[in-house]
């Protein structure tokens, strides 16, 4: 099982990829009150049923690919097993393949219409909202025996164990050069130039780091000697978004990271939507702004959007022009409270998509727009979607 947290641009790319025809991607909503019980097995057994019917049913599937997909991968009890541990998400979305192992994602998402999509790559769309949807951020703690990297999300943070992390010097304390007691001795010449040492070094890893999560903002935690040495010599100082002066984290689990960060996250993320407001707000005098679905859909489509604003709670739906341009907004179907076994997993309305959000966001975010979510009722008037455009 993957989660949110686990998309990096390797994994993203390699979703993306093409491959022999069909990659097969189910999507469902998934009970949030009760992951992966009983309703959500019926609903899973219906997407593998109408799977296999449009295996059956296609004449471009090569018979020995069919074969696999039909009698190995394309089972329910398969895919239960891939995606164990399951916990409480907004939704499941399963990548099957011919040679390759099932992949189940369970993404911290609005919840998606269940669909089966044939293609020669996946759907990512809704790995990617997902993504930006958990508002992601980096952590750096700063300390002379370990320096740790973590990622983290609206949901859960997790360490990072790549690029030279953790990162252990052993640098030695200037106590320990000399024998006896020092109660009034100074630290031994160069220490502190060791420690900046070590942080440059510290440093050009964390750059490696930010290169595969560029546009997150950065956290640093530290004791208030070491941050400063850390702000006078890194690269990185535009990213960073927060500090907070505490010693000894470095050896803290990460849920009580997230506790102690809590305020220091609620504070930056007031300033975004600010931010997000009032540059809205600027691009309107600039003739750069664009409001409301269709609008908004067009300029993306048209790769203008520097920032795409999202409502947390929009859903939309809607029929795309045959060029990819245009959309016509039509209203969100209601929401089935429980599974149908005789339920079609077709969309609700002939050439009708409810993922609207979803392409918004991976068109955006393809086209190296940024993208933030933002509170319900932030965007009056603009029905959940705004954005500020490059030209």
């Amino acid at each position: 099982m993957v989660d949110t947290s686990d998309l990096t641009p390797e994994i993203l790319a390699d979703l993306r990829s093409p491959r022999p025809y069909p990659a097969i991607t189910l999507a469902m909503p998934t009970d949030p009150d009760r992951p992966f019980g009983e309703k959500d097995r019926i609903l899973l057994r219906d997407l593998v049923t109408e799977a296999k019917r449009q295996l059956a049913d296609d004449p471009g599937v090569p018979r020995d690919a069919g074969l696999e997909l039909r009698d190995r991968l394309l089972d329910p009890e398969v895919i239960e097993r891939a995606g164990i541990p399951f916990h409480a998400a907004g939704a499941l979305v399963v990548h099957i393949a011919a040679g390759e192992p099932v992949q189940v994602w369970q993404l911290a998402s609005s919840a998606v219409e269940p669909r089966v999509a044939f293609a020669t790559e996946f759907l990512t769309r809704y790995a990617v909202a997902a993504e930006q949807r958990s508002r992601p951020y980096v952590v750096l703690v700063l300390d002379q025996e370990t320096c740790r990297l973590y990622r983290g999300s609206a949901r859960k943070l997790v360490e990072v164990t790549r690029h030279g992390f953790p990162d252990a010097p052993r640098i030695p304390s200037p106590e320990d050069s000399i024998p006896g007691p020092i109660p009034h001795a100074a630290p031994y010449e160069g220490h502190e130039e060791r420690v900046r040492q070590y942080l440059r070094t510290v440093d050009a890893r964390l750059g490696t780091a930010l290169k595969e999560h560029g546009g997150e903002p950065l956290f640093v935690i530290g004791g208030e000697k070491i941050l400063a040495f850390f702000k006078g010599l890194t690269s990185h100082g535009s990213h960073i978004a927060g500090t907070l002066p505490l010693t000894g984290m470095d050896k803290d689990p990460a849920p009580d990271l997230e506790k102690r960060l809590a305020p220091v996250l609620a504070g930056f993320r007031d300033r975004q939507v600010a931010e997000a407001v009032a540059d809205l707000d600027a691009s309107r005098a600039q003739v750069k702004y664009a409001g409301g679905p269709p609008e908004v859909w067009t300029a993306v489509a048209d790769k203008r959007v520097r920032l795409l604003v999202v409502e947390e709670g929009a859903e939309l739906a809607g029929r795309i022009g045959g060029d990819g341009r245009i959309l016509d907004v039509v209203p969100f179907p209601e929401p089935v409270t429980l599974p149908d076994p005789g339920r079609s997993t077709e969309p609700p309305a002939a050439g009708v998509a409810t993922d609207i959000v979803e392409q918004l966001v991976e068109n955006a975010v393809r086209a190296d727009s940024r993208v933030l979510f933002v509170p319900d009722e932030t965007l009056p008037g603009a029905e959940g979607v705004a954005a500020v455009l490059r030209y």
